[in-house]
């Protein structure tokens, strides 16, 4: 791969590839097409699925609104996934003692079993790829990769937040269980008890 140079100030920007975002979408690419072979061939995981049962591992039981914050992705990719998870064991579901609407997530010994041949994988890869920065340098990257990061989830939330809310008004035409969502939780929590549906009916019906 071709050596850009390291300034990413405007007066220094020439091309596509000298842009934030491209880099990062490139060196995502290469993660996860990676990743994504290794994880589907040695533990019968897509990246997805692995992704979602690493969150659910991490903080169970989880909600959906919980792993949704995590990953940002729409219910709809979520409610499937999990689905995937529920199906082949290796994630349980029980409704919540605090609200019965909502739906709690958790790993099956199964499931937490091959979580930790997964990420004992991941973190593998993890110190093979950081271990190009100097322990200094690991600190700094990680420190201003979660500063740039924040800012993004802000922007992501100015974009999303105004047609959530809307979203939620329309689906409560006469204001019952009104959705209020915090800054940083994207979009996919909103109505999240509709979103586990399939997921709950088809594994009470196994």
């Amino acid at each position: 791969m071709p050596i850009r140079h390291h300034s990413l100030g405007p007066n220094q920007l020439h091309d596509i590839r000298d842009v934030l975002m491209f880099r990062i979408a490139r060196l995502a690419t290469i993660g996860d097409r990676t990743g994504q072979s290794r994880v589907l061939r040695e533990f019968g995981l897509s990246l997805g699925e692995w992704r979602v049962l690493g969150v659910i591992c991490a903080r169970p039981p989880a909600t959906l609104a919980d792993i949704a914050g995590e990953l940002y992705l729409d219910k709809g990719q979520l409610s499937r996934t999990i689905s995937i998870l529920i199906d082949n064991g290796l994630v349980a579901h029980s409704p919540s003692a605090q609200d019965r609407r909502q739906t709690l997530f958790e790993p099956t010994a199964k499931g937490r079993r091959l979580h930790d041949k997964v990420l004992k994988f991941a973190f593998t890869r993890h110190s093979e790829w950081m271990g190009a920065l100097s322990a200094s340098e690991q600190v700094e990257f990680v420190r201003l990769l979660d500063k740039v990061t924040a800012t993004a989830a802000q922007s992501y939330d100015d974009l999303f937040t105004p047609q959530s809310r809307q979203g939620a008004e329309m689906e409560n035409p006469l204001g019952r269980a009104r959705i209020v969502r915090k800054p940083g939780v994207p979009a996919a929590r909103a109505g999240e008890r509709k979103t586990i549906g399939r997921a709950s009916a088809r594994a009470a019906s196994s």
